[in-house]
């Protein structure tokens, strides 16, 4: 799922990309031969990837040749972001790019190493890192409306003729690779363009794919029409993080949580973000004191949460324990594992085909364990574990079909993001943010326990040894 590149003249610059293999956007991928192409269509498919090391800036010597690099400074509190901006520009010979006000006191700036080494000194500086970058994945016709199987796995029915429409009204970010607003099965209320590492209002778009699928997730409307989400019609806000040369920066990210946050904070309460999905992973750790000192992005997420947002984030798709996967680790958030679902029922008796796909081949099985979902294993990460499928999902597209199948814990985390905003809508979660995740998790394991059948193999009721993938979550409870 992901590859490290490493440019010259770097002391903290790890570059990871998603798999670039394409699939057909309109239908299911090709039959898999082996699990290795499988794996390649989930890495191109499921989740941005990101690049991620810790740690201060080491002080080296200048040269002339010394190469400028980009990074993120994080200031103590108390501090105006802009007025230090301008001085440090100056002070230091370095180049702001942006400015941060709301989940990070801080900047973006270009600048050599050995600046960073001084401006870290600097008594009104409390850390400085290099910035990360991501890579994008690539690409991920409906008269009458379905209800995917996924949908009805997690207890989603589709409304009879005549019928009352369902509606949830929770203001959802995506922070992904846009989304379009012109898609009718989708209630995109308005959007954000970090591409550019500074937040730009624009009419939301998506070149990917990947973010409109995510949203179709959450919340595809409950119209007649297409297919239906886990919060049908809620407010849906575009988040772009993804530059026109398929690139993610940490710049792009930190701009993307400001933003959100900020929208707790002003004065328009028709804007305030609730629930945010962020459908991107890569290789990292859990840092201490919410990443104070060490990493910038678990600084932002912590900030953001106490502001009021909650968080659904990807596990990620490389089969092993995401203790080693950021922000799956952070304890700050929902993590979403994946789990197989072929027909919408829990009894494990569907044969694992998905389209022209047959998932025997790679030893898949009905209500299982996606194979290639990660899972906790340490105690603090188990604590904000839950699973939603994640195999053979049906969403909106930015395909002529306008809808596409595609596999990952990218489109578990939406899943759960909607089942969380179903949560708030109904009153059953409330509070601070974190409150709200907390209340999400005990209902969810509440109801698995009450419904035993309703899980999966793979559930704290039917565990794997040494592989935790948390409760399944639900939408038939709210």
């Amino acid at each position: 799922m992901f590859s490290h590149v490493r440019r010259p003249g770097s002391a903290r610059e790890p570059v990871l990309e998603a798999a670039r293999s394409r699939q057909n956007p309109g239908t299911a991928a090709s039959p898999p031969k082996a699990r290795s192409r499988i794996r390649g269509l989930i890495g191109s498919l499921a989740a941005l990837s990101l690049a991620v090391a810790g740690g201060f800036v080491a002080a080296v010597p200048a040269t002339a040749a010394e190469q400028e690099q980009r990074y993120i400074v994080v200031l103590k509190d108390g501090a105006d972001p802009g007025t230090a901006a301008a001085t440090q520009q100056r002070g230091y010979g370095l180049t702001v790019s942006t400015v941060y006000r709301e989940a990070v006191n801080g900047y973006a700036a270009t600048m050599t190493a050995s600046a960073a080494a001084r401006l870290a000194t600097d008594p009104g500086v409390d850390f400085v890192t290099v910035a990360r970058e991501f890579k994008a994945p690539e690409n991920p016709s409906a008269s009458n409306q379905v209800a995917p199987n996924w949908r009805q796995r997690i207890g989603g029915t589709l409304p009879a003729d005549g019928g009352a429409k369902e509606t949830v009204d929770v203001n959802v970010a995506v922070i992904d690779s846009g989304i379009d607003a012109s898609h009718p099965d989708l209630n995109v209320r308005g959007g954000i363009d970090c591409s550019t590492g500074s937040p730009v209002k624009v009419t939301p778009t998506d070149k990917v794919g990947h973010g409109t699928f995510v949203a179709g997730v959450i919340g595809a409307k409950d119209n007649s029409q297409g297919v239906i989400g886990a919060a049908p019609g809620t407010p849906l806000w575009s988040v772009r993080v993804v530059n026109d040369a398929d690139v993610i920066t940490e710049e792009m990210l930190i701009c993307a949580i400001d933003w959100v946050t900020g929208t707790r904070k002003d004065n328009n309460a028709d804007n305030d973000i609730e629930v945010a999905n962020i459908s991107i992973g890569g290789p990292g750790a859990d840092t201490a004191d919410c990443g104070k000192g060490t990493d910038p992005m678990h600084y932002a997420i912590c900030r953001s949460v106490k502001a009021g947002v909650a968080y659904a984030v990807a596990a990620g798709n490389s089969s092993e324990d995401f203790a080693r996967s950021v922000p799956a680790t952070y304890d700050e958030v929902l993590t979403a594992t994946a789990m197989a679902d072929f027909d919408g029922k829990p009894d494990g008796l569907a044969a694992p085909v998905c389209g022209p796909d047959d998932w025997t081949k790679i030893g898949q099985l009905d209500d299982k364990p996606a194979f290639f979902s990660n899972f906790a294993t340490e105690p603090k990460d188990k604590a904000h574990t839950v699973a939603a499928p994640g195999v053979c999902i049906t969403s909106t597209s930015i395909t002529p079909e306008g809808y596409a199948v595609a596999h990952g814990t990218s489109f578990a985390s939406p899943a759960v993001a909607g089942s969380l905003a179903r949560c708030i809508s109904e009153a059953e979660c409330g509070g601070s943010a974190k409150d709200v995740m907390s209340q999400f998790l005990k209902a969810t394991a509440a109801y698995n326990k009450e419904h035993h059948g309703f899980g999966f193999d793979g559930d704290p009721l039917r565990p794997i040894q040494g592989q935790y993938y948390g409760y399944l979550a639900q939408i038939a409870g709210y």
